[in-house]
């Protein structure tokens, strides 16, 4: 809220204009319900909106057109197009991340796991040993198991690149799948071993307090989580190193949830020139950078990513750099306004699995099948040779 307050006020000195700023609930899930009562208003209690990620596909249809720049081959990932139109665009950056402590590494002469395999190998390993010094609340690995969209994103982490992301960008389910089923099988395994059974309920603040407070040796997590661990008074500052996530095999890419967050406009604003002349400005490289070295935020704008003085704020950008170049998009854009209902049945699925409510086969299998009705239903794209029902992409 600092940040938006001095552009703000930066920019209505520049323009002569006047913003203002309106505070967005704690709760990020009630979020989206708000927009849709504010976008379905006859006119606009908002002009410019900031917007996870996963709305764009539900939101799309109420949001304005904004005109191509010059420079949107700068942005990655690109702006969001539906229909044709360029309806919001990408403000700041985020990826799943693996941190871990890089003193317990050191201790016990092991290397940053490149693998799942070795990542459980090394938990369980530290973990032990940690447990026979006296840290009986020590555990090898904590993530975000409770039922949300974090859990979508671990997993979609965890299937690696031969696992898919649930639906493929021309709208081909893509979940029942050995390696969907063996990533879920090694997940059950960490509960109760490495990881611990409550991580079920756990979201990334959750998570975060147990390792921040030393009680787990590796996290995933956002990079949002790296500035608090190092923070003063942290009892882990300066023992935590990040690197991209674990890989399937040593062979795949580095992979992360891509989990950028855009700036779009209201189609029913009464302000179409200043919203989008506020859009094009909080996006620019000079705004970017100014949030990069203030706040830490990864900037959408791919050339910053090399800028010296970004970097020296975000040291972390050349150890994560592999998992921003690939990240995992999320079927936001070959789902549209489906992929709310498509998450919610996702995140619970995939929750019934992990609690053993059902068996690792069955599980995937009525999911694949829920996929396929609402795939039916929903005429998402089946082929890209028919590019009139492709109407929203990301790249």
């Amino acid at each position: 809220m600092a940040l938006c307050q001095s552009e703000s006020r930066a920019w209505e000195k520049e323009t002569g204009n006047t913003v203002t700023l309106i505070p967005l609930p704690s709760d990020w899930i009630t979020i989206l319900p708000l927009y849709r009562q504010v976008l379905s208003a006859p006119t606009a209690a908002a002009d410019v909106l900031v917007i996870d990620g996963t709305w764009l596909g539900t939101l799309a249809p109420m949001l304005g057109t904004l005109e191509a720049q010059q420079d949107d081959h700068d942005l990655a990932p690109g702006p969001f197009l539906s229909i044709g139109r360029r309806v919001a665009v990408p403000w700041y950056r985020d990826v799943g991340l693996l941190f871990y402590r890089q003193d317990l590494l050191d201790r016990y002469h092991l290397p940053v796991p490149g693998t799942w395999d070795n990542l459980t190998r090394e938990a369980r390993l530290i973990q032990d040993a940690e447990r026979t010094h006296g840290q009986h609340d020590m555990w090898g690995y904590v993530w975000q198991g409770r039922t949300a969209e974090s859990l979508i994103c671990n997993a979609l982490e965890w299937f690696g690149p031969k696992g898919g992301t649930l639906v493929s960008e021309n709208g081909i389910v893509e979940l029942d799948n050995a390696p969907a089923h063996q990533a879920l099988a090694r997940a059950v395994g960490w509960l109760g071993a490495v990881s611990p059974p409550g991580v079920l309920s756990d979201d990334e603040e959750a998570t975060r307090g147990a390792f921040q407070t030393g009680h787990a040796v590796f996290m995933r997590n956002w990079v949002y989580a790296w500035a608090l661990a190092n923070a003063p008074g942290s009892p882990v500052a300066g023992k935590v190193g990040v690197a991209p996530l674990p890989r399937v095999q040593t062979s795949d890419p580095a992979l992360g949830v891509d989990g950028t967050v855009y700036l779009g406009m209201a189609r029913n604003t009464a302000h179409r020139a200043e919203a989008r002349a506020f859009i094009q400005y909080l996006t620019s490289a000079s705004i970017e950078r100014e949030r990069a070295i203030a706040g830490a935020y990864i900037p959408a704008r791919h050339a910053l990513l090399d800028d010296p003085m970004v970097r020296a704020a975000l040291p972390i950008i050349p150890l994560i750099r592999q998992a921003l170049d690939h990240p995992v998009i999320r079927p936001i854009a070959a789902t549209g306004v489906d992929y709310p209902q498509l998450a919610w049945r996702v995140e619970n699925g995939f929750h019934d699995i992990l609690r053993g409510q059902v068996t690792i086969t069955e599980g995937l299998h009525t999911l694949s099948q829920t996929l396929l009705g609402m795939a039916q239903r929903g005429a998402w794209c089946q082929s890209l040779s028919r590019p009139n029902l492709c109407m929203e992409k990301t790249q």
